[in-house]
């Protein structure tokens, strides 16, 4: 599974890629991504995508379709506690 997301000018995010565990390793993530992306491209924009720097498989498959590392981000996790 792959689709669309987010869309600021001139770009559009690759989003929501993944492949059942049973299937895995059959070059089905990679024909997706690629068929998105040239999908994006055709309408003149570019793709982009992100994951989690601790996903290394998709790491290593995004870099091995020709994309590279822009920016790493650091995200942060908050809760509102109550006060007594």
């Amino acid at each position: 599974m792959a689709g669309e997301r987010l869309r600021p000018p001139g770009w559009t995010e690759i989003s929501a890629v993944c492949t059942d565990a049973a299937y895995r390793g059959r070059g089905l993530a990679t024909r997706l991504v690629r068929a998105v992306a040239a999908g994006i491209r055709a309408r003149g924009e570019t793709p982009f995508l992100h994951t989690g720097a601790a996903n290394t498989t998709a790491i290593r498959l995004y870099e091995s379709i020709g994309f590279e590392l822009r920016r790493s981000t650091t995200f942060g996790a908050y809760r509102c506690l109550e006060k007594s």
